[in-house]
């Protein structure tokens, strides 16, 4: 099986289990990241082994776009999950897509606000502290990564 599909089944596998956690608990498991990074970390050993051409500079330039991520969630604009998320997905995809991802991902969720919005003025509820997964929107932007990209 060709390793690149072994990636994005790893990542995507990933994605779906974070996105489970993150809306049940609004938060993801430290070890289940530190899984989906040794799962990252082999992936990157066989590449290396089997003469894969690895982009290193892309590679270090998505993680470090996740780490950009880290001051996001002390103000909590982002969850600190979602950053080591991004973090993970920078280091399969790369700076480009992993930013790609990063914007798909803002956009999807920016149209589910505007209906969560709208929805609560209709029913004249508060929308302070209402608090929205993030990870099943990185999800859905990866999976149009996947198909569409």
């Amino acid at each position: 099986m060709n390793i690149l599909i072994i990636e994005k089944i790893i990542l995507t596998a990933a994605l779906i289990i974070f996105s489970f956690q993150d809306i049940r608990k609004k938060e993801i498991y430290t070890y289940s990241v530190f899984i989906f990074y040794t799962a990252i970390a082999v992936i990157m050993i066989y590449k290396g082994f089997s003469g894969i051409s690895i982009d290193y500079i892309s590679m270090l330039l998505g993680i470090l776009s996740g780490f950009i991520l880290l001051p996001l969630s002390k103000i909590n604009i982002l969850g600190e999950g979602d950053a080591f998320v991004f973090i993970g997905c920078g280091a399969i995809l790369g700076i480009k897509e992993n930013l790609l991802l990063f914007f798909i991902s803002v956009f999807i969720l920016s149209i589910y606000a505007l209906f969560l919005s709208m929805y609560c003025m209709i029913k004249r509820r508060k929308i302070k502290g209402i608090r929205v997964a993030m990870l099943p929107f990185i999800t859905l932007a990866n999976c149009i990564l996947w198909f569409c990209v």
